[in-house]
């Protein structure tokens, strides 16, 4: 094969590569080779409570090997001035495989002079071993009465963590256009339109995840959700905005639109004219 046209024709194969997404047959999967502490879940006994009333806190850790003096600090339920009304602390040796640690914590009163008031709140978590910290969120709702119910609003990584390790219900409220162009793998499409109308769709024995563009119309279907006999609902605090924000994936099932050809469609069409060019030159040359 002549030089010019072997060159050619390889030119086309790697821009063909390129295209189909040669990289990402070759990407690094940190699955393959992760050797960090993980935090594999982080719950409570249950996450509305009243005031004054005990709280469970488990903490369950995958760690890779063993690992000694890791240090796990536990603190949250801040009040009005900003401290901590819940916080521990405790030093712990890791063995290979999931470690699961609980915490037992009493809640305060909700009165003016505790600083807290009935809503939602946060529990952190800090997990520090060598140079590394690792760090999640668990939130509770507290209210005045024992038998109260109310939706709880989490953030973007524990909405994270609830699909990944749960069989909830993530529900998108959105729009028909908005859920097509971009949405959460996994959701079910009731907009809050219909709501109302349509929760008969919906299983009444799981954790019910609720997300929108930003985190408002979420907040009223958690508040139809409730009202219809819903017990446990969670409000996705900045909705899908903060879900792309923080670097997590999107589908899409909207129709794409032609577009004008990329780079890699250019070189590639480029180098099968050339080909083509050269080998009519090659044969003509016969003649």
């Amino acid at each position: 094969m002549d030089n010019k046209i072997f060159l050619v024709t390889a030119l086309v194969m790697l821009s063909a590569f390129a295209g189909a997404g040669m990289q990402n047959a070759f990407a690094f999967s940190p699955a393959d080779a992760d050797n960090a502490i993980k935090i594999v879940s982080l719950s409570t006994d249950k996450d509305v409570y009243h005031s004054n009333e005990e709280m469970e806190i488990v903490l369950s850790l995958y760690s890779p090997g063993n690992v000694s003096n890791v240090l796990v600090e536990v603190s949250g339920v801040k009040n009005r001035g900003g401290k901590d009304l819940i916080s521990s602390s405790r030093k712990a040796t890791l063995t290979p495989g999931e470690n699961e640690m609980t915490f037992i914590k009493k809640l305060p009163s909700c009165s003016p002079c505790a600083g807290i008031g009935v809503g939602t709140y946060f529990i952190n978590v800090s997990v520090a071993y060598g140079d590394e910290v690792v760090n999640a969120t668990h939130s509770i709702a507290i209210t005045p009465n024992p038998n109260q119910i109310t939706h709880v609003n989490i953030v973007v990584e524990e909405a994270k963590r609830l699909i990944e390790s749960e069989d909830i219900t993530l529900l998108d409220v959105r729009t028909e256009a908005e859920y097509h162009t971009a949405h959460i793998e996994g959701a079910t499409l009731i907009p809050v339109s219909e709501l109302s109308n349509r929760t008969e769709e919906l299983n009444k024995s799981k954790k019910i995840v609720v997300y929108c563009r930003s985190g408002h119309r979420s907040v009223t279907a958690s508040g139809i959700l409730i009202e219809q006999g819903f017990d446990r609902v969670y409000n996705v605090l900045g909705g899908i905005n903060a879900w792309e924000e923080s670097g997590y994936a999107v589908v899409s099932t909207a129709t794409s639109t032609p577009e004008q050809p990329g780079f890699e469609a250019v070189l590639a069409i480029a180098g099968l004219l050339t080909v083509a060019y050269l080998i009519k030159r090659r044969k003509a040359s016969f003649k």
